[in-house]
């Protein structure tokens, strides 16, 4: 017999056959026959602990519960798989069945890898999608930025032409004001210089 056994925690087991801590104490009570004396401790002893041999059981025992086999026709079958066994009392693995214990462990350790694996990637999977909805949204609201301020550099140049257009319309008016102001001015001088002319004028013949 190897002595290579590993004792395994219920937890480790549980994560194994992904089953619950309540389904492993069920199995381990009713198939005590089949398991090592650490499965089942005594009152004493509250802490199980499970062998390679007790998870290779634990392994067939899954396959035939999936299959619907109740306790009972479990157990038979399990006594049917180990002959020259004799009675139904406390029935231990024979050596016979001891080389296939490590190969069901090893199944088990990489089959329950390859979902650990699975399971990682369909998080990042799940983190990728979740990263590009978060660039998208960003685009998208970069876009929309992109939008908002084209209209809003439209609006300026809006603005900036009607006061280009305002102030062009205020020097007009300035102009034609003081265009018409120096033309009155002229006028005046104009009319001043002729009644100078004339004053001279009539001045003078009354003098003579």
């Amino acid at each position: 017999m190897s002595n290579t056994s590993r004792n395994r925690q219920p937890q480790e087991v549980v994560s194994i056959l992904e089953v619950s801590p309540s389904t492993l104490l069920r199995w381990s009570e009713e198939f005590s026959e089949f398991l090592s004396p650490e499965a089942n401790p005594d009152e004493d002893k509250r802490h199980r602990r499970y062998s390679d041999k007790d998870l290779a059981t634990f392994i067939t025992v899954k396959g035939m519960m999936s299959e619907g086999l109740t306790y009972d026709q479990a157990r038979q079958q399990l006594r049917e798989m180990r002959p020259g066994e004799k009675g139904a009392g406390s029935m231990v693995p024979t050596d016979a069945a001891l080389p296939l214990a490590p190969a069901l462990t090893f199944l088990a350790d990489t089959l329950h890898n390859v979902a650990d694996s699975q399971q990682s990637v369909l998080n990042s999977q799940s983190a990728n999608r979740e990263l590009l909805g978060v660039v998208l949204q960003d685009n998208f609201n970069l876009k929309e930025e992109n939008t908002n301020l084209r209209e809003r550099m439209l609006e300026l140049e809006r603005q900036i032409g009607q006061l280009r257009r305002d102030e062009e319309t205020r020097r007009e008016s300035l102009r034609a004001e003081m265009e018409g102001r120096l033309q009155d001015m002229q006028r005046m001088m104009l009319l001043r210089s002729r009644s100078g002319c004339l004053s001279g004028m009539f001045g003078g013949g009354r003098s003579r």
